[in-house]
């Protein structure tokens, strides 16, 4: 279970470091002036440089508020995958999309949870010092994570200026993101960013981080895949933390 939230937070972290990088470079060498026209290009990269860390960290922060809990919260996700298990097995095989959904209550001393993955339905509870139920509903809660920071892995880069928002009662910067509008520096960061995740085709949708904590509180996203079987197929993601 460690390994896999460490790998989970490697990769995001790597995604971070191309875009930064990317948009960074972009912004210290910008095209030859012709005019006033390149002060909004040069604005632009610089923002987004700053949004796209910010909310890859408010990932990793919601990822780090569920398997290491320091505070009682409840987690509310429901989503349409792929839950073909031929298709992890064989990615010759047709993806199949169904509904996903997970109710989970989460405090520093117990995690209880109820996940629906097409027609399956299970719960499970586990106290802290149980490793092997602990670690498996901390998988279960990764599990339904991972597609959706992968997806604004990609998505921030062409995040918009936040607007301030409320998500129950916590204060939060709504973010909004679609890469089918990226241009220039944005497009040649997501190009990079493809080179890891190779399926994501596009991703649109709406991020909310806290003000104070810098935890990702509420998403909504869409995204469009295609593998190199030319398997085409479209997920969505939604999910909300609530403070008890």
């Amino acid at each position: 279970m460690k390994h896999a939230n460490l790998e989970l937070k490697r990769v995001v972290l790597a995604v971070g470091c191309v875009l930064a990088v990317t948009l960074t470079g972009c912004k210290r060498n910008p095209a030859p002036a012709t005019g006033s026209a390149s002060a909004p290009a040069t604005r632009a990269a610089r923002h987004n440089t700053s949004d796209a860390g910010r909310l890859s960290a408010g990932a990793n922060k919601l990822v780090d508020a569920m398997s290491k809990p320091t505070k009682s919260l409840h987690f509310s996700y429901k989503g349409q995958e792929n839950i073909s298990d031929k298709y992890i097995r064989d990615k010759t095989q047709a993806p199949e999309v169904g509904p996903v959904e997970l109710q989970a209550d989460i405090s520093p001393d117990e995690v209880d949870l109820t996940q629906t993955r097409g027609k399956t339905t299970k719960e499970s509870k586990a106290k802290k010092g149980d490793e092997m139920n602990w670690a498996m509903n901390s998988l279960a809660l990764m599990g339904v994570v991972t597609s959706p920071n992968f997806s604004l892995a990609i998505g921030s880069s062409v995040a918009s200026s936040p607007s301030t928002d409320m998500v129950g009662t916590t204060p939060a910067d709504k973010y909004t993101f679609d890469t089918s509008t990226a241009i220039g520096p944005q497009k040649m960061a997501i190009d990079a960013v493809r080179s890891v995740f190779t399926t994501i085709k596009e991703t649109k949708g709406t991020a909310w981080i806290a003000k104070d904590s810098g935890v990702m509180v509420k998403f909504n996203i869409d995204t469009d895949y295609l593998d190199k079987n030319g398997h085409a197929w479209q997920e969505h993601y939604e999910g909300e933390v609530t403070p008890k």
